[in-house]
């Protein structure tokens, strides 16, 4: 069958895999929760969260029922916690699906409370303990008022404890640290009562930066997926990108000294050269902002984007380097001697790698490779395309 678009993105789950047999060997005591919400950060949730379990994660996590309930319809039977908040409405389903809860708030833990009683089902719930970040979580203060009230009911049993550092890219931050003791004080409470209640706090730049914030658990999301969240290099903590955005030459015309290029013709020739059009835009969550900044690479040299990225293409200045319909296009990854990192690309945006790894739209098929014993055929089966 040919292919149904001409860009796609290729995952290396071989690469993923042993970013976490890496990541493991920092805190190699603790148990490892891999986030793999928002699509497991533009990854693909379902073959991502396929490959962790092979190397044997012990938890997942979610944001919220949609990407649990999808998990266990995969036949996923991990641990999966639901980071984010829920509605009184959706505790019938959380429970059917065996996930386990975030609690934020009272008014949530009366309505699960309530909800237990009458139907006699148990749940497990993560307490989410406020400590600076005002987004989610009941404040460190109203915390032991909360616990006092979920220990009254057998039906709930307190899985966990845990908190979100505010700023963890670097080392030795004041409110960092002030927010690893205030969690603490609530963390050493409830373990004293309830001994196998797992601590969690470190995400990437925890697990990096701030030892004391590992407890039983981290959470390394970004560093999973081969990104450092302080942009640092990476090699040598032995992980690496698994992501490439890549396409074809679907074009090449001349373009004479002084013509446009594209809408409102941002860039003028400066002189005789070809353009190449290729058939990704932010249509496929390649961003405009990279217009006339950002580089690809064509047999294996970088070559500039020129004029306004339109929705399904963007045009590259080729010059005199003869180029062909059919011809690879590297956006993010590597082509012989060259790379374009996702870094690179977020710099240029002047946005984030955890914003630009989630922005790519549906309609860019994912292929897998090195998949070991999970199923390639079945992870792209979706995409109804042969191979690139």
């Amino acid at each position: 069958m040919p292919c149904l678009h001409m860009t796609r993105i290729e995952i290396d789950l071989g690469r993923f895999q042993k970013n976490l047999r890496s990541l493991r060997q920092i805190s190699p005591r603790a148990l490892y929760c891999l986030p793999v919400k928002a699509d497991a950060y533009g990854h693909g949730l379902i073959p991502m969260a396929k490959a962790a379990a092979e190397e044997k994660v012990d938890y997942l996590a979610v944001a919220c029922l949609q990407e649990g309930a999808a998990l266990r319809e995969a036949g996923i039977n991990l641990p999966v916690l639901v980071l984010g908040s829920f509605f009184q409405e959706q505790i019938p389903s959380l429970i059917r699906y065996k996930l386990e809860l975030s609690l934020h708030s009272f008014e949530q833990a009366l309505s699960l409370a309530a909800y237990c009683r009458k139907s006699q089902q148990k749940v497990r719930v993560h307490l989410k303990i406020d400590t600076g970040m005002r987004r989610l979580g009941i404040r460190a203060e109203e915390a032991p008022a909360l616990w006092r009230f979920l220990k009254q009911h057998r039906l709930i049993e307190v899985a966990g404890v845990f908190s979100h550092f505010v700023s963890s890219e670097k080392k030795n931050d004041l409110f960092s640290l002030r927010q690893i003791e205030s969690f603490r004080r609530i963390y050493e409470m409830i373990k004293q009562e309830r001994p196998k209640a797992i601590g969690h706090m470190a995400n990437s730049g925890g697990l990096l930066n701030y030892p004391s914030s590992h407890f039983e658990m981290v959470r390394p999301g970004l560093l999973s997926y081969g990104y450092r969240p302080d942009g640092g290099s990476s090699q040598a903590l032995g992980i690496a990108p698994c992501l490439s955005l890549k396409s074809r030459v679907s074009l090449e015309k001349k373009l004479k000294a002084g013509e446009g290029v594209s809408y409102r013709h941002t860039y003028l020739a400066k002189q005789n050269t070809r353009l190449a059009t290729v058939p990704v835009g932010y249509g496929d969550g390649y961003k405009r902002q990279l217009s006339n900044r950002a580089e690809v690479l064509i047999k294996g040299r970088r070559y500039p984007i020129r004029g306004l990225i339109c929705m399904d293409a963007l045009l590259v200045e080729v010059g005199k380097i003869p180029v062909k319909v059919g011809d690879e296009v590297v956006l993010i990854g590597k082509q012989g001697k060259h790379q374009i990192s996702l870094e690179e690309l977020s710099r240029l945006c002047q946005s984030s790698v955890y914003e630009m790894a989630c922005s790519f739209t549906q309609r860019v098929p994912k292929f897998y490779r090195n998949c070991r014993r999970v199923s390639c055929r079945s992870l792209e089966q979706a995409h109804l395309g042969g191979n690139f």
